[in-house]
């Protein structure tokens, strides 16, 4: 018996009762692969659930992440809040939120204290006001967590905020997705065949899921980076009020850029994604091996059934699919934050991630400017988005399978 992929593998057949003992990630090498057509509807269907699911907070995520660095103005702002309550032209005089009255004039000194400021028209002042509350508007709003900004995007927004660039997050999910695990599948399971070939034993394999992750992963994101990008954009720009179309989108990057415009931001992208499915799929496996083998679990063990060489049921696989899912998830998203950042900031800027800068000279950077604190900016929004999203979609594209293989 040969160790196999614990997921994005054919359902395994019924256990013998000499394999009683053994993990319940054991399958003969030669089991059949699935069919290229359940794994496309599998994979669509996961997809597309994560992308409905986790548009709004991947808005979230790159607001948080594009936002301005606190200084020190902003500061005073999150502490205190605009001062000034009220203009009142006709008395010439300020209302501040404490209910003290003061020459218009002061004005600009609560603004500015310490400069010297001459006296202004009103307009300027006026203006000067309402600059001064969208500053603070905006401060407090990326000071806030995430369901609370959640809340900000729909009130001031409306659902077009919270779903802005799910177009091509849609076209963008489906094909990579497919991609990705059904490259995932295939490699996995022939480096799975060449070892069964050569007898070699269970511990030369722990490579398998770490080349095929990331191959898998960079084969995916390469293919559609550019709608990542436009993607990340349009998430960034209905925040500026500059809402465009994907083929708007396109247009603009084409003319300001070239083509290479297109795969702005693709270093970081790679650096991301790649450590991610390495990371995610062998802490997967582990996961899941552990899950199966821990007899502690009584019933819920897949041990519990091969002991007594019967097949693990569908909704005991199915549960520990997910809960392995999301650790690995967990442990993936964590370590990968700083390279999310960069790719999200390099994406937004219009300009790609030079190698005369290089992307770890701009994680040096944002470490300067904003500490430990800066790397992991809207990592939170995004464990809330990729934890629950990629058990969800692992578990569809497991489970689809099976289903419809059966079917087909």
């Amino acid at each position: 018996m040969a160790a196999r992929p614990i997921i994005l593998s054919p359902s395994p057949p019924p256990v013998r009762s000499s394999d009683a003992g053994r993990s319940s990630n054991v399958n003969s090498s030669s089991s059949p692969s699935s069919s290229l057509l359940s794994r496309i509807i599998s994979g669509s269907t996961g997809s597309i659930i994560y992308a409905l699911s986790g548009t709004p907070i991947e808005v979230v995520k790159v607001r948080q992440q594009t936002a301005p660095l606190e200084d020190s103005f902003s500061s005073t702002l999150k502490r205190q809040g605009n001062p000034v309550k009220k203009l009142l032209r006709s008395r010439g005089q300020i209302m501040l939120t404490n209910g003290l009255m003061l020459p218009m004039d002061a004005f600009p000194c609560l603004v500015a204290p310490g400069g010297s400021v001459s006296k202004m028209d009103y307009s300027i002042y006026s203006r000067l006001f309402e600059s001064c509350r969208t500053a603070s508007s905006i401060v407090q709003e990326q000071s806030s967590g995430t369901f609370r900004m959640l809340q900000t995007i729909f009130r001031n927004e409306g659902l077009a905020g919270l779903y802005a660039g799910l177009k091509p997050t849609l076209a963008m999910s489906i094909p990579n997705t497919v991609i990705y695990l059904s490259s995932y599948d295939e490699m996995s399971m022939r480096l799975h065949a060449l070892h069964s070939s050569n007898s070699d034993g269970d511990g030369s394999r722990a490579y398998i899921p770490l080349v095929a992750g990331s191959s898998a992963r960079m084969i995916s994101s390469f293919a559609t980076a550019p709608l990542e990008l436009i993607r990340t954009r349009q998430a960034s720009n209905v925040a500026q009020g500059r809402a465009t179309g994907i083929l708007e989108e396109f247009h603009l990057l084409m003319r300001t850029g070239g083509f290479m415009s297109c795969y702005n931001g693709l270093g970081p992208l790679l650096l991301r994604d790649a450590p991610f499915a390495a990371i995610y799929f062998l802490c997967l496996e582990q996961f899941r091996g552990s899950l199966s083998d821990n007899t502690s679990l009584g019933r819920w063990s897949g041990r519990h059934y091969t002991d007594q060489g019967m097949q693990i049921p569908a909704s005991i696989d199915v549960m520990h699919t997910f809960a392995a899912g999301a650790s690995a998830a967990l442990v993936a998203t964590t370590l990968t934050g700083p390279f999310d950042v960069v790719k999200t900031m390099s994406q937004v800027s219009n300009q790609a991630v030079r190698s005369n800068t290089g992307t770890f000279a701009c994680i040096q950077q944002i470490f300067r400017d904003g500490g430990v604190k800066g790397l992991w900016r809207g990592n939170v929004s995004r464990m809330i988005k990729v934890v629950p999203g990629h058990a969800a979609m692992i578990t569809c594209y497991e489970f689809g399978k099976r289903v419809f293989d059966g079917v087909l």
